[in-house]
């Protein structure tokens, strides 16, 4: 393969003004193909799409497969834009594009420093394309779903693990979709005619959170005047989310190990046993087994809670969902507040694949249906964006790399681990020597990655492997 920017270009497109402007100004061979003839194999180092007319967006994954197929090496495929990119082919520019920008601005930018990143860009992406996606339905609607391979695992067990009435503990930052997560639980569980009842401990005084959970009767304390149901009791033959169940106190936990044990309690001031029939799903944004070393979580109690765990990572995690979630959110707002939107800037678009996202899928919510309120002509633009993220420096495709780079590698080592663990059925001897690695080493890497062990514990522990 010759040097991004001295080597070979082509560009799509049936537009021969447009095709001559950008061989005048690109630095380097450039040489031009008609959509309804495009080039069975191309050797060169890149390929721009014009994607200015809507109705070739259409043919966009067909294309990029077509062109990168039996290569050798990696094929960046540039997108070519007037204002933006059209809402509903937000996913598709994001899995089969190296970059999108508008036409207008390809000579100034695209100085050879640019085409050497955008060709070490694709060859980052390429071996993660095309790998799929899995979705799971809330009353009818695609509500969650993922590109992210590491989360496939998770979409295959959760319907099995939501047939059998068992305590599902789940993990992960404020944000990442718990609660979305408990409600598939629900809904795809025996119990989905029955109530689901969501209590959120963390905004509960601590003096009311018996009375929350089991109710209590009249007189039990100052201001009891009438007797009052618990949420136990109005979750009754179908499931309760405790969330952020790492507030509960001592006493609380105590009352809630036996109900897990027994399915008994007793209402707040009365001596009167009631029986739970629900199932419990509890959910935490914290390290419980961090908590329980500093005293202020029960070991039993977790491990009564955790006969299945779901583990969501954040959404710095998962780059490949980001512009799908926010597409979906988009259409989901405009359809809400009646507010038609086209197009998406690509400079939003950018912005979108390199935030952090502290606050996840929970943030970039708030975000995208910020955007879509104070649309007005159906663009959204990176000047919309608020104050957080507006002020963040837009990347060039090269900054893009940096900043994707740390996620990137990490995500590809969890997915070569899990592999080989999967490969030697889950013997960690076996999976450390065909790594290379110390067993000590996967260890420490099962743990920073918080890799499930399919059949084991999933606490990663010391015992000797089968």
């Amino acid at each position: 393969m010759g040097q991004a920017g001295s080597g070979l270009w082509g560009v799509l497109t049936d537009d021969p003004a447009q095709a001559e402007m950008l061989r005048q100004s690109w630095p380097g061979p450039l040489q031009s193909f008609s959509w309804s003839e495009p080039p069975a194999r191309f050797p060169g180092d890149g390929v721009l799409l014009d994607l200015c007319h809507p109705s070739r967006w259409s043919d966009v994954p067909t294309i990029c497969h077509k062109l990168r197929q039996n290569r050798a090496g990696a094929l960046a495929v540039l997108g070519l834009v007037h204002q933006g990119i059209p809402v509903s082919q937000l996913t598709c520019a994001d899995q089969h594009l190296t970059a999108v920008l508008p036409i207008d601005q390809v000579p100034q930018w695209l100085a050879r420093q640019s085409l050497d990143s955008l060709l070490r860009m694709e060859q980052q992406l390429a071996p993660q394309r095309f790998q799929g996606r899995r979705e799971l339905t809330l009353d009818g609607k695609g509500m969650f779903f993922t590109y992210t391979p590491r989360l496939f695992s998770l979409f295959e067990e959760l319907p099995v693990a939501a047939r059998h009435d068992v305590t599902v503990l789940l993990t992960g930052e404020t944000g990442t979709g718990k609660t979305t997560l408990a409600r598939l639980i629900h809904q795809m569980s025996p119990r989905a005619a029955a109530p689901f009842v969501h209590v959120a401990c963390g905004g509960l005084a601590k003096e009311l959170i018996d009375s929350e959970l089991f109710g209590h009767v009249r007189g039990a304390f100052t201001g009891a005047d009438r007797n009052k149901i618990g949420k136990f009791q109005l979750a009754d033959g179908g499931t309760i989310l405790l969330d952020e169940i790492e507030v509960l106190g001592p006493a609380q936990q105590a009352k809630l190990l036996r109900v897990l044990e027994t399915g008994e309690f007793e209402p707040v001031g009365s001596n009167n046993t009631i029986r739970a029939n629900v199932r419990i799903i509890a959910a935490s944004n914290v390290d419980l087994e961090a908590a329980i070393q500093r005293g202020e979580f029960r070991a039993d109690l977790y491990f009564r809670l955790k006969q299945l765990v779901f583990h969501l990572p954040p959404l710095v995690q998962r780059p490949r969902d980001i512009v799908p979630l926010a597409q979906w959110i988009i259409e989901e707002a405009a359809q809400e507040m009646q507010t038609p939107i086209r197009l998406v800037e690509p400079k939003v678009f950018d912005v979108l694949r390199t935030h952090r996202w502290p606050g996840n899928i929970r943030e970039l919510r708030n975000e995208m249906r910020r955007l879509v309120m104070f649309c007005r002509d159906g663009v959204i633009r990176a000047g919309s964006l608020s104050p957080t993220l507006a002020c963040q420096e837009i990347l060039a495709p090269a900054a893009v790399e940096t900043a994707n780079l740390s996620a990137q590698l990490a995500q590809t080592e969890r997915e070569k681990i899990e592999q080989m663990l999967r490969q030697h059925n889950f013997n960690r001897t076996a999976t450390a020597k065909a790594l290379g690695i110390s067993r000590v080493t996967l260890y420490n890497k099962i743990r920073k990655y918080n890799i499930r062990l399919t059949g084991r514990s999933e606490r990663p522990s010391a015992e000797t492997d089968p």
